[in-house]
């Protein structure tokens, strides 16, 4: 039984460029990271336009995302803010995104299953429509009680895939 990470790596267009996925490459070689490398797929796009970055994929087996993007993280990229990971597991259905270079320290993403996502959606709901907090809302909620339902709209449209 495999257990596939799939992984997508945007890049800068440099010459260096090779050396920088060689180093990322060994690394997860020698540290048996779910026996991935990453191919560069870059010539294969179409058109009649040169894609302006590279593109490199990889399919791990059994690894530990956080192996993967931790690789990503130590190596040395000239242009390490060009860099972007996207990581999809086998049982979900969209990439995301798990590094983007210097934009790494200030986003932060969370996963979050349908059922999480249908418990948060509850939870916001009710305190936005149900709980009567009175005049303490935005202090114990942090938002106005229309941030917290335009947040609420939000994750609703991400639970039911609709714009």
């Amino acid at each position: 039984m495999s257990r596939v990470t799939n992984a997508i790596l945007a890049a800068h267009v440099g010459r260096h460029l090779d050396d920088e996925i060689g180093t990322l490459n060994e690394f997860l070689r020698v540290n048996k990271v779910g026996g991935g490398e990453f191919r560069d797929v870059t010539e294969y796009a179409g058109g009649y336009k040169h894609l302006e970055s590279r593109v490199y994929l990889s399919a791990f087996n059994h690894a530990d995302t956080n192996d993967i993007v931790a690789a990503v993280r130590k190596t040395s990229w000239r242009d390490g803010n060009e860099v972007q990971l996207f990581i999809k597991e086998q049982e979900e259905e969209l990439f995301a995104l798990r590094y983007g270079g210097s934009a790494i320290a200030t986003t932060s993403g969370v996963e979050l299953g349908a059922q999480e996502l249908v418990i948060v959606c509850n939870a916001l709901n009710e305190v936005c429509n149900g709980i009567n907090l009175h005049d303490e809302f935005e202090t114990r909620i942090g938002a106005s009680v229309e941030e917290a339902r335009r947040l609420l709209a939000r994750l609703l449209q991400i639970q039911t895939g609709r714009p």
